[in-house]
């Protein structure tokens, strides 16, 4: 019986794989890597073990593998990248300890981490990633690149210089668990940027970008999860130029905060795919939907602001944008409809007709509202709804709310109105590259011209 157990153990063991791992030396070659100079080259399928403080040095990952980075420093104050991979080989990082990666202004692929065209980079495990970027980007890619972050590893960006920004990918970015910061008052390019569809599911995300963008995705950007809890995803964007720019916007769930010298969130297309005469419409359309999530924020220009539809079915929505211009809380060149949620936008009196279709009760409020203000606002019976202090100075509100209720401004109770039924599609302000067009003449007298042309061309033609 003893033997027949032993052979049944070897039998099975021969199916297990053990994995083991090649430390790297970084002055000598090793099993599966070569060491030129100031130049490792992975080959092998690895798992690569990384560690210790590695000076003015570069590393080609020229083989799908994983690497696992423990306590690693790597510094390069020349023209060296710190790490490279190479065309179309899918990398892991897996994480232990901190690890620190920086690079110079002399930069050669202008990325701290650079993949070369169709890589992939897929960042997990239980330590955090330092990247203090001299040149571009912390992760950069060409053609056909992707990045993927998981499991709550956390990712510090700390750029050195105003040229620098933060993740810069062509194909997609998935952040399924992540705890990411981004932090420069003074750079240009932004936080977290892709070509193609970027989604937050769950995790933290601080994302200070001065002047660049904190999102922007030629694409589409997901936050959240479908029925989710608010609690999984929390998105602070703070001292940013325009909060979240991208093509297509659908906000499931999460905390989500934004502060913009410019629009807060702007659905807006400026691809290769789409010409001017196509922005925002067919294969190219904006919008901006939310199905959940708990929204504050906060904007010199628009607030929301959709070269196309906007559609609301659920969560909390607080903005307050410019106080004093053209610029609106909300502001769309299509349809706003809404059918759920809880929203309060302030801004400007210069907004009229907020305007689209509604299952809910709207009403407007014009008139001054300082910053510090308390708002209360209850329902039908007086329980409280939302209690807010104003984060500014506004000349007007819009709310919408599934029941009646009233709206108290430092305790004292205000008179609402019915908010204007007209269509309010004017072209989109500063920060929307690319208005919508319309060039159908459907008036009267077009039509009329129309049919002259016709007459004239068939005159002519009998004569």
């Amino acid at each position: 019986m003893k033997i027949i157990i032993i052979i049944f153990i070897i039998y099975f063991s021969s199916f297990i794989k053990v994995e083991s791992s090649t430390t790297v030396n970084f002055e000598t070659s090793g099993d599966g890597y070569t060491v030129s100079g100031n130049v490792i080259t992975l080959t092998g399928e690895g798992p690569f073990d990384l560690t210790g403080d590695i000076y003015s040095k570069k590393i080609i990952v020229s083989s799908s593998c994983k690497l696992n980075l423990n306590s690693l420093e790597l510094t390069n104050t020349d023209s060296l990248t710190p790490l490279i991979i190479s065309e179309n080989k899918a990398v892991e990082l897996v994480l232990t300890g901190e690890s620190t990666l920086i690079d110079s202004s002399h930069n050669e692929n202008e990325g701290t981490i650079y993949l070369q065209k169709g890589a992939s980079l897929t960042i997990s495990g239980t330590g955090t990633l330092n990247l203090l970027p001299s040149k571009n980007m912390a992760i950069n890619g060409t053609e056909g690149t992707s990045l993927t972050v998981k499991d709550g590893v956390e990712i510090i960006i700390a750029p050195s210089s105003k040229e620098t920004g933060g993740i810069y990918l062509r194909k997609e970015i998935n952040l399924n668990d992540a705890k990411i910061t981004y932090s420069c008052d003074e750079c240009k390019n932004h936080a977290i940027d892709s070509e193609g569809d970027i989604k937050l599911v769950e995790g933290t995300y601080s994302l200070k970008s001065g002047k660049g963008k904190g999102i922007q995705s030629e694409k589409n950007l997901y936050i959240g999860i479908e029925n989710g809890d608010n609690s999984d995803l929390k998105l602070s964007i703070t001292a940013s130029n325009e909060g979240i720019e991208a093509m297509g916007i659908t906000i499931y769930s999460g905390q989500i905060s934004i502060d913009a010298t410019d629009d807060g969130i702007n659905a807006a297309s400026s691809g290769d795919e789409c010409s001017d005469k196509v922005q925002c419409s067919g294969n190219c359309a904006c919008f901006i939907t939310f199905k959940g999530g708990n929204l504050e924020l906060i904007s010199e220009q628009d607030g929301l602001d959709s070269n196309g539809d906007i559609t609301i079915s659920g969560g909390y929505i607080q903005i307050f944008a410019a106080s004093d211009s053209a610029d609106q809380p909300i502001d769309q060149n299509g349809l706003l409809k809404i059918t759920g949620g809880a929203i309060i936008a302030a801004g400007s009196s210069s907004m009229s007709g907020v305007i689209g279709q509604t299952t809910q009760v709207a009403k407007e409020y014009k008139g001054k509202i300082s910053e510090g203000a308390q708002i209360l606002i209850t329902d039908s019976n007086g329980a409280e709804i939302i209690r807010i202090t104003t984060p500014k100075e506004a000349n007007y509100i819009y709310l919408n709310y599934k029941s009646a209720f009233t709206v108290k401004i430092n305790n004292a109770e205000i008179t609402l109105s019915e908010p204007s039924n007209e269509n309010n599609q004017r072209p989109g302000g500063p920060g929307n590259p690319n208005d919508r067009q319309n060039n159908n003449d459907n008036s009267d007298f077009g039509s009329f011209l129309r049919m002259s042309n016709l007459i004239l061309l068939l005159s002519i033609s009998f004569l």
